[in-house]
């Protein structure tokens, strides 16, 4: 079971995440923007971290940047309606287009937790 951390500005979004990560066994912590949730980042532990690219004040890639300073070992995955952009993506450890299916989200929280957990161990 993995603490991830949901940063999005569109509250439908957050819910509809949260219901899926916990009915996979995952702790689910949200903030509505960039610097909500480096607040929360900085605050208690997180495995992982899944924010939208498109907020206001804050661009995903902005955040990541920072969370990544705080703590470069977490992973990142960035949610866009844009493919990756060049000089940006750098910043998230996976790109997911939106649209993207509940399989691909799950997917890709686990690869990236056992990642996370086959370097630590």
């Amino acid at each position: 079971m993995a603490t991830i951390l949901c940063i999005d500005d569109e509250v439908a979004g957050l819910k509809v995440r949260r219901l899926l990560l916990e009915s996979a066994g995952h702790r689910v912590l949200e903030a509505p923007n960039g610097q909500d949730g480096i607040k929360i980042f900085r605050s208690q532990p997180v495995d992982l971290v899944i924010l939208d690219y498109w907020m206001p004040g804050m661009r995903g890639t902005d955040v990541a940047g920072e969370l990544k300073r705080i703590n470069p070992a977490v992973p990142i995955v960035i949610l866009s309606a844009l493919a990756q952009l060049p000089g940006e993506s750098a910043m998230a450890d996976r790109w997911l287009l939106k649209g993207y299916s509940a399989k691909d989200l799950l997917e890709t929280v686990d690869v990236l937790s056992r990642r996370l957990n086959s370097a630590s161990g």
